[in-house]
């Protein structure tokens, strides 16, 4: 770490070199942390270009280009599904999606995470052999008796 004495041992040429870098890095950062979000906002749009809307049949993504954004819900083989992560290329029913929750709004039935990307996250309802549970934990991979303490019983 630096101390104020380092700094002022620098000349003028090395404070804007090092306060040039800095700058850098911090451009970077800041665009790491926000890159998941615009990517969801980018694929939006595009979708809304395209003309397709939340419960729209799905449509095989040809790139990251049209593929669809975290939280859309499309339909496919007569189910509701929603994206479970960003540019989701993936055919509903695998890996990156989660049935809708029912009209009458009624957990999807449980099903088994392929990892993390459609894992359960704490909140999240589900309905396993005819009861309803929550996940009281992010990343949830486990059924309700495989890992009761990563969920909790709804009445």
């Amino acid at each position: 770490m630096f101390t104020e004495a380092d700094i002022q041992e620098l000349s003028d040429n090395d404070l804007i070199q090092a306060g040039d870098l800095i700058s850098t890095e911090l451009d970077r950062r800041n665009k790491v942390k926000s890159a998941a979000s615009d990517i969801d906002r980018i694929i939006q749009g595009y979708q809304d270009a395209l003309g397709r809307a939340d419960g729209d049949e799905w449509v095989q993504p040809t790139s990251a280009v049209d593929a669809y954004p975290k939280g859309a819900t499309v339909t496919h083989h007569d189910t509701t599904w929603t994206s479970t992560t960003p540019a989701n290329v993936w055919e509903p029913g695998s890996a990156g999606w989660v049935e809708a929750p029912a009209e009458d709004g009624t957990p999807a039935e449980y099903r088994q995470p392929t990892g993390s990307v459609d894992a359960y996250q704490a909140g999240d309802r589900v309905t396993y052999q005819g009861q309803v549970y929550e996940s009281v934990i992010d990343g949830n991979v486990w059924a309700p008796d495989a890992y009761p303490d990563g969920w909790e019983k709804v009445d």
